[in-house]
C-alpha cells in the first residue's frame, strides 16, 4: 500500500474517532468520579475535607446554598500546583499526575463538563496513532491498519475518551512506553531506552496500577533476551530506575493512610460465580456497549461475539506461528493485569472485576490482538469483518447516550422544576462529597445539606422545617434504605409528607412537602 494511502486512511480513522467521541460529549450528565477531577483540579481537595469535616464538629451552624457549593467546583486566582497535590494526597486514592494536567489545562479551558473531557477527547485520538505505530513494530503494515480501525470505532475505547478521568491517558502512556520498548529491542538505542524510563514514570504517577502495564511489558522483555545479558541488564536497570522519581510521593502517601479508605466499598463481596461471570461481561465490553439489551439485539450480539471469538481463535494459532514473540508482547499486556484483578477480588472479596475501569488496563494488549484478528477475518471473510465492524460503529456512537454512573442532571433540573422557586432543600445521604457535584446542576438559592447518619439526618430535618416549604432526600448509588425512605419526617409534628419519588441514573430522590 502506497504510503500517500496509508496516510489518508489512518487521517481517516482519525476523524471517525473523533466523530464518535464528541457525540454527546457535553449533553451528559457529570457523575461522581468527574466531580472529583473538578475539585481535585481546581485545587479544593483539602477545602472540601475541611468543609465537611465542620459539619461534623459544629453539627450544622448554617445553611449553605448550591451557589456557595458551586465555588469548590471552578478555578480560583490563588489555587496553585501545591494545593492540587495536597488535596490529592490528603483526600483521594490516586496519584497526582492526572490532576496537575488537568490543573493547567482547565487553566487554559476553563472548569466544566466539556473542557474537562476534550483532555480525554485529544489524548484518545493519539491512542488511535500510537496502537498504528505500535502494531507496525509488532506485526505488518495492514495489521497496524486494522489496530487503529478497530480502536477508533471501538465501544471502550470511545467511553473512556469521554470521561473526566485519567483512563484515557493511561492508554496513551501505556502504548507509548509499548512504542518505547519495541524499538529499543530493535534498534539498541539509548534515546529510546530513557523514553521509557521517562514515560513508566508518568504512568506510576498517574495511576498505582500502571504497575500492572510495566510489569507485563518487564516480562515480555525478560523473556524474549534472556540470552543477551548485556541488553538484558541495560533494560532491568532502567525499569527499576523509572520507579525511582516516584519513591518520595510514595513515601508520602504511605504516611497518609486516610487516602486510601475511599477504596474500601470494593472490597467484602465474597463469592467467585459473579467474578467469573463479570470476566466474561468484561470480555465482551471490549467489542460493544448498551445501556439495554432487547432480546432481537441480544441474539444479534450473541453471534457478533461467537464469531469474533470463533474466527479469533484460528487468528491466534496463525500469529503463533508467525510472530511468535509479539504474541507473547500482546498476551503478557492483555493477561497480566487481568489476572492481578481476579486475583484480588478472589483473595480480597471484591467487586473490581465489575468495574469497566480497571479492564482499561488489560485493553492495550487486547487492542493489538484484536487489530490482528480482524485483519485475519477481513482478509478470509469480509462479510463477517463488515458485520463485525458495523455493530461496533452503532455501539460506539450509542455510548454517547450513556451515563457512566450516578449523574445528578437530570435528577437536579427535576428537583428545580418541583421546587417551585419555593424554598428547598436537598439532602444528600450516604456519600457526603458528592453535595458538591449535586450542587453542580442545582438552581443557586436550594439549600443543600450532607449527612451520613441518622442522627445528622433528624438533625437536618430539624434546622429546616422553619426554613423551606419542601425537603429532597437523595442518595446516591444504592437504593435508599426503607427506614430512611419511608420515616415520617419531624415524627409527630407531620410537618412534612411524602409527595413523589423517582430514580434515574443511579440516584434516588423522595420530595417531601408541607
Amino acid at each position: 500500500m502506497e504510503h500517500r494511502y496509508r496516510l489518508l486512511l489512518i487521517l481517516s480513522f482519525l476523524i471517525l474517532g473523533l466523530i464518535l467521541r464528541l457525540n454527546n460529549l457535553a449533553k451528559r450528565s457529570l457523575w461522581t468520579d468527574e466531580f472529583y477531577t473538578l475539585f481535585q483540579a481546581t485545587g479544593h481537595g483539602n477545602d472540601i475535607k475541611h468543609f465537611l469535616d465542620d459539619f461534623n464538629k459544629q453539627n450544622f451552624p448554617k445553611l449553605y446554598t448550591a451557589q456557595e457549593y458551586k465555588v469548590f467546583l471552578k478555578n480560583e486566582t490563588g489555587k496553585g500546583i501545591k494545593e492540587v497535590s495536597e488535596g490529592v494526597l490528603n483526600t483521594d486514592a490516586h496519584p497526582p499526575l492526572y490532576f496537575w494536567l488537568m490543573y493547567f489545562w482547565m487553566k487554559f479551558f476553563a472548569a466544566g463538563a466539556l473542557p474537562l473531557r476534550l483532555f480525554s477527547v485529544f489524548m484518545g485520538l493519539i491512542c488511535i496513532f500510537l496502537v498504528y505505530k505500535v502494531s507496525q513494530h509488532l506485526f505488518d503494515e495492514n495489521t497496524a491498519i486494522f489496530s487503529a480501525l478497530f480502536l477508533s470505532i471501538s465501544a471502550f475505547g470511545v467511553r473512556f475518551a469521554q470521561e473526566g478521568r485519567s483512563y484515557s491517558l493511561l492508554m496513551a502512556l501505556g502504548l507509548l512506553s509499548s512504542f518505547f520498548i519495541l524499538r529499543f529491542e530493535r534498534y539498541k538505542n539509548n534515546y529510546d531506552l530513557w523514553g521509557f524510563i521517562i514515560v513508566n514514570c508518568l504512568g506510576i504517577y498517574a495511576h498505582y496500577f500502571y504497575i500492572l502495564i510495566s510489569i507485563a511489558q518487564f516480562l515480555y522483555f525478560t523473556i524474549t533476551n534472556r540470552s543477551n545479558t548485556l541488553i538484558l541488564k541495560r533494560f532491568s536497570l532502567s525499569f527499576l530506575g523509572s520507579g525511582v522519581p516516584f519513591l518520595p510521593y510514595f513515601i508520602l502517601a504511605l504516611r497518609h493512610k486516610g487516602s486510601f479508605q475511599i477504596t474500601e466499598w470494593a472490597f467484602g463481596y465474597p463469592g467467585i460465580i459473579n467474578k467469573i461471570y463479570y470476566l466474561f461481561v468484561g470480555f465482551s465490553r471490549y467489542l460493544v456497549m448498551f445501556d439495554k439489551y432487547p432480546k432481537s439485539l441480544l441474539i444479534a450480539l450473541f453471534i457478533l461475539i461467537f464469531l469474533f471469538f470463533y474466527l479469533a481463535f484460528f487468528a491466534l494459532k496463525e500469529m503463533v506461528k508467525k510472530y511468535p514473540k509479539s504474541f507473547l508482547f500482546c498476551l503478557a499486556l492483555f493477561l497480566i493485569p487481568i489476572l492481578f484483578i481476579f486475583s484480588m477480588d478472589i483473595v480480597k472479596g471484591g467487586v473490581l472485576l465489575k468495574q469497566i475501569r480497571f479492564w482499561t488496563f488489560s485493553f492495550i494488549g487486547f487492542i493489538l490482538l484484536a487489530g490482528y484478528i480482524l485483519h485475519y477475518i477481513f482478509s478470509r471473510n469480509r462479510f463477517a469483518a463488515y458485520f463485525i465492524m458495523l455493530f461496533m460503529l452503532i455501539s460506539s456512537f450509542n455510548v454517547g447516550g450513556l451515563e457512566f454512573g450516578p449523574s445528578p442532571k437530570y435528577i437536579s433540573f427535576w428537583i428545580n422544576q418541583e421546587a417551585e422557586a419555593k424554598p428547598s432543600a436537598v439532602i444528600v445521604y450516604n456519600i457526603r462529597s458528592i453535595i458538591f457535584g449535586q450542587a453542580y446542576y442545582l438552581d443557586d438559592g436550594v439549600f443543600l445539606i450532607p449527612v451520613s447518619d441518622t442522627a445528622q439526618f433528624d438533625y437536618a430535618i430539624k434546622t429546616l422545617s422553619n426554613k423551606v416549604d419542601k425537603i429532597f432526600v437523595v442518595h446516591h448509588y444504592h437504593p435508599t434504605e426503607s427506614f430512611l425512605r419511608d420515616r415520617t419526617l419531624l415524627g409527630e409534628k407531620n410537618i412534612f409528607k411524602l409527595k413523589a419519588r423517582i430514580a434515574s441514573d443511579y440516584i434516588n430522590v423522595s420530595e417531601f412537602v408541607k
